[in-house]
């Protein structure tokens, strides 16, 4: 049998060759994308979600009266609390430091454009001007939002993972009777018991109006629970940077 000459053997073993370059080639790419997404996720006191979530079905009004879509949400980062102007201690703790969050960013020029947004879970006492008395109390460039019907407070607060109970005594079943059917919310109603009870949270969207990250409360020695400005300041940063780093990718 003739052997094959010099040349003939290179042009064998090259595409060979090429074809074990480029397999080590997009392993070692893969393996680094792997790497980054998996162990280099930012600790944050919280949560990042690798796959940012879409939010669907917003249909809102602010303090202003202006109807709040997914669109209100597109083009800068926004910070979302939630609770209710009756409530004593949690939320206007949290957006009390919130207020000192937007004093950090606003001294810092680098930082992205962001909104605060409070919604609040009980619009059946919280009308559009009590929520412009209460958001305005902490910051007027702070946004207050609520929802006019029960479908549009459950599709938001499925989008986020918002958990809230209300707890009534109805002064007839006709106006129980409107909410389970989804009609608007009445804002003046009158109930024998009241009591609400929500989670706490502090939730970030990204410029694509999708959830990017969850900020959850630490506990103190006392027990209670709640953020810090600067955790929240140095996490937002870390949350910014993971977001641009993964539209590089």
């Amino acid at each position: 049998m003739k052997s094959l000459s010099i040349p003939q053997q290179a042009l064998i073993i090259l595409p060979i060759l090429v074809v074990m370059a480029l397999t080590i080639f997009f392993y070692r790419l893969t393996a680094n994308i792997s790497v980054y997404t998996d162990v280099d996720l930012p600790k944050i006191q919280g949560l990042i979600l690798k796959k940012s979530q879409q939010l669907t079905d917003i249909q809102l009004t602010d303090h202003q009266g202006n109807t709040v879509t997914r669109d209100y949400f597109l083009g800068r980062w926004h910070f979302i609390a939630y609770g209710y102007t009756h409530c004593p201690d949690i939320c206007p703790t949290t957006l009390f430091t919130l207020t000192q969050l937007a004093d950090l960013l606003n001294a810092n020029h680098d930082t992205p454009e962001t909104q605060v947004v409070f919604y609040t879970v009980d619009p059946d006492r919280d009308s559009q001007e009590i929520l412009t008395q209460y958001i305005h109390y902490f910051s007027e460039a702070f946004v207050a939002v609520r929802a006019d019907t029960s479908i549009n407070a459950e599709n938001f607060q499925h989008s986020l993972g918002i958990k809230v109970e209300i707890i009534r005594s109805y002064v007839n079943d006709d106006y129980q009777h409107a909410i389970k059917e989804g009609k608007t919310i009445l804002s003046k109603v009158n109930f024998d018991f009241y009591q609400v009870n929500h989670g706490l949270a502090v939730f970030v969207l990204n410029p694509d109006a999708e959830l990017q990250a969850v900020f959850l409360p630490e506990k103190t020695e006392l027990g209670i629970k709640g953020f810090t400005s600067d955790v929240l300041y140095h996490d937002y940063l870390k949350v910014v940077k993971y977001y641009q780093q993964r539209r590089l990718l």
